[in-house]
């Protein structure tokens, strides 16, 4: 995928320095922040990065004029008081972010609605659509809204023992016995990869309420100078990146962590490394499973989250895409089959207008499918092929002409995600987000290894691009206490 910005570039070798005090191994959202913060504090900090590009899953790339975002197509809490709004007003970042208003649409086959981006308005409109779970309707915000102060506090409460084991749908059923609101409440499950009958309460909290309390936002130019600006203020700050540069080996004495040996066999040295990608990486591959065997044994034990289809489609002018809302598209009927496939559409030229040539749009799709693991090559193009298809078919039912407007074409399967990030099947969130494996749960961003930290969607918080701005920023801290 390519660049949207030329500059972007690895640091000169000449450049270079003999040692370090923190390599951060990934250009992940959550590496660059937590490097930026580190260079700004004063610290020699590397970022090794395999891609040609940084970003992760926050990137972007072109297609005859289209820039296309990978994978994130908005960003939570980038208003003055959210997460990320806080962390660049900090760092000394300025961006231009669109909010995004209303916040989402949720289609149903028998019935739809749209969630303001104001939770007070939301809560409102719930309560009058559903007049008989009106005081259940407050309540259950109230404890969601308390639940998600707890847990961005990072604080030991009741309410996080009340719910630090519960499934979502045991939450939801505690309160409500109108199915039609659960599904409704239920209808972002996308957006942590899991439905109700498996998602953490804990998890859904932390979307939901970062969404609907702070914002979803657009940056401005796409989610590539999202990326661009972190790191172009990790560089003012001194900070040096290598590029297609993968890690193969974290060097490790018996007792700490000593630096890394790179792909073309190059050993650098330094005093911490932090690493923002994949944890069976890490740990089997980069580590070579040198750990605690209770430590290791809970790896195995721990699943990753799904993946996902992504279509990306550039079409000419004179087609009406006014029908097709930003948002989730259900082909479930009832709760009992919530989860099955769903499709999430979005238009961002009617945002940002200069991401497509003059008159021109893009609509992006995130797809949910139960796939299965192909064996080769082969079966990968096929499902691919099938994949594409059928979503341009269901796209056809609220543009019917679509097909005949598409000027570029492109798509990204579970395996495109996992070449471009090393993502274990292309998780998309990390960990999945149980009740197993989300909060205390979820892997520390401190190690059995002295000396390496973890940050990213791999451990806390969680998944979401203001989850891992929050993560980067929380082990950079942390890195500076320690060094204090």
């Amino acid at each position: 995928m390519m660049p949207s910005n030329r500059c972007i570039q690895s640091t000169n070798k000449d450049s270079l320095y003999p040692y370090y005090d923190v390599i951060v191994i990934g250009a992940g959202i959550a590496g660059l922040v937590c490097a930026a913060f580190l260079a700004k504090g004063g610290k020699k900090v590397l970022i090794l990065e395999q891609h040609s590009i940084p970003g992760g899953y926050c990137t972007s790339f072109k297609r005859k004029g289209f820039n296309f975002d990978a994978a994130v197509h908005h960003i939570g809490g980038c208003g003055k008081w959210g997460i990320v709004g806080r962390c660049f007003k900090t760092l000394g970042i300025e961006m231009d972010f669109y909010p995004l208003d209303p916040m989402d649409h949720l289609i149903f086959p028998h019935f739809s609605i749209e969630i303001p981006a104001d939770l007070d308005e939301y809560i409102v409109r719930l309560q009058e659509r559903y007049p008989l779970e009106r005081d259940k309707i407050k309540d259950f915000f109230r404890n969601f809204i308390k639940l998600y102060r707890a847990t961005f506090n990072n604080e030991k409460s009741q309410i996080i023992d009340r719910y630090k084991d519960q499934t979502y749908g045991e939450m939801l059923n505690a309160f409500f016995k109108n199915e039609e609101l659960k599904m409704i409440l239920s209808g972002q499950w996308g957006y942590i990869g899991l439905p109700p009958a498996q998602a953490s309460a804990i998890g859904m909290c932390q979307m939901m309420i970062n969404y609907l309390k702070d914002g979803a936002f657009f940056p401005a130019g796409g989610t590539q100078e999202f990326t661009n600006a972190i790191f172009k203020k990790f560089i003012d700050f001194g900070g040096h990146i290598m590029l297609k540069s993968a890690v193969k080996q974290i060097l490790y004495d018996g007792k700490i962590a000593i630096g890394v040996k790179v792909e073309d066999g190059n050993e650098i040295p330094s005093k911490l490394i932090v690493s923002n990608i994949d944890a069976y990486r890490t740990f089997f591959e980069l580590l070579q499973g040198k750990l605690p065997l209770p430590f290791l044994q809970k790896l195995e034990e721990m699943k990753e989250s799904c993946s996902f289809f992504l279509l990306y489609l550039g079409v000419s002018e004179g087609i009406d895409l006014s029908k097709l809302k930003r948002g989730f598209y259900h082909t479930a009927t009832d709760m009992s089959s919530i989860e099955d496939e769903w499709m999430y559409v979005s238009v961002p030229t009617t945002i940002f207008p200069t991401l497509a040539p003059a008159n021109k749009q893009i609509i992006s799709v995130v797809a949910y499918t139960k796939e299965g693991k192909y064996s080769d090559d082969e079966c990968w193009k096929s499902f691919k092929e099938c994949m594409t298809q059928r979503t341009i078919n269901r796209l056809e039912e609220y543009v019917p002409d679509i097909k005949k407007h598409i000027e570029v074409k492109d798509a990204a399967t579970s395996k495109t995600l996992e070449r471009y990030t090393s993502n274990t099947n292309g998780a998309a969130y990390g960990w999945a987000v149980t009740a197993d494996q989300i909060w205390e749960n979820r892997l520390s961003p401190k190690t059995p290894i002295d000396n390496l930290y973890l940050t990213g969607h791999w451990t806390r918080p969680g998944p979401g691009v203001c989850a891992v701005v929050s993560s980067g920023w929380g082990v950079a801290n942390l890195i500076m206490e320690n060094w204090r």
